[in-house]
């Protein structure tokens, strides 16, 4: 199989290390600033992060064009379609770092970011209202991505547009974060469990509560009952998940396992508002805590991906 054809069968959801990476650069942005570290940690992951965006861009407008047939597909398969989301996402968490320097730069991002969100939310939604493709039982974390991405728009767009055009994205994010949560505990208390590729999908659970606490304090700047009901969800579900370590971190590695990443980074930035607003040394041990740990995450990840590369494993038709 030559390396063109190979490229015929790219996982879109490597999209997913792009957002996961994004939100670590944030992260590390934080844990710099907070230990008085040089801005080197954060850079670094931010340039990865770049480079992935646009290999993962450039490779998927080349399938587009020479495989369009394929890139149709994972837009109509129940998991495949929900990591067009992720691009939209890393686009918008890109914008946010860029927003101190490159505050020209961050909003046209953030413009790009915010119409693609918009247009594939509105894309998914009318696939599921009426094409009736999907059934109960493909019904898993990943559909989270898409719809429930629209709270990630006020992390950058407080600053570059106006309140009310923020709060719309970030209404229909928390309403689809409530209707599929529902969905999801149905799923799993009622019906088989994931197969091994998809249990990673769990720690998507944490992305909505986490990222929606930042998004929120962003828009209102007030730590309120709201503000305390997202952040104890998404603590609460991440000791759940914490303490079940060995159901998630064992067997072989998949790409599904860079869903581990960005959910772990936006409870750690939530971590870190709420730390920022009380000055609380507790919540500055766990801010801490999880910053080590997204970072060797980050680096394990990266390597076993980098291994898959080698192996000539990663871009396979699938059986």
């Amino acid at each position: 199989m030559t390396n063109e054809n190979r490229l015929r069968y790219f996982p879109i959801m490597l999209f997913a290390s792009v957002m996961g990476l994004a939100g670590v650069s944030i992260a590390m942005i934080y844990f710099e600033e907070v230990n008085q570290f040089q801005p080197l940690i954060s850079r670094l992951f931010f340039f990865i992060t770049c480079v992935l965006l646009i290999i993962n861009g450039g490779i998927l407008l080349f399938r587009s064009i020479r495989y369009k047939e394929d890139v149709i597909n994972d837009f109509n398969h129940p998991i495949k379609v929900n990591f067009f989301g992720a691009i939209s996402i890393s686009l918008l968490l890109i914008s946010v770092p860029l927003l101190n320097s490159y505050s020209s730069l961050s909003y046209f991002i953030w413009v790009a970011g915010a119409f693609l969100q918009l247009i594939i939310t509105l894309i998914v939604l009318s696939n599921l209202i009426w094409k009736h493709q999907f059934q109960i039982q493909a019904f898993n974390a990943t559909w989270f991505i898409p719809l429930v991405g629209n709270i990630v728009v006020p992390l950058a767009g407080v600053e570059h547009i106006s309140l009310s055009i923020n709060w719309i994205f970030f209404s229909i994010g928390i309403l689809f974060s409530i209707i599929y949560m529902t969905i999801f505990i149905y799923r799993v208390y009622f019906l088989p469990m994931f197969p091994e590729p998809l249990k990673p999908s769990f720690y998507i659970l944490l992305a909505p509560p986490g990222i929606g606490f930042s998004s929120y304090m962003r828009l209102t700047g007030e730590l309120d009952g709201f503000a305390w009901l997202l952040y104890g969800i998404a603590f609460y579900l991440g000791l759940l998940f914490l303490i079940q370590f060995k159901h998630f971190f064992t067997g072989k590695f998949y790409i599904s396992w860079w869903a581990f990443l960005f959910p772990s980074a936006a409870v750690t930035n939530a971590t870190y508002i709420l730390y920022r607003e009380l000055n609380d040394i507790l919540f500055l041990y766990i801010f801490q805590l999880q910053s080590i740990g997204l970072i060797v995450l980050s680096l394990f990840l990266i390597w076993n991906t980098i291994l898959l590369i080698i192996k000539r494993k990663l871009c396979l038709p699938e059986p």
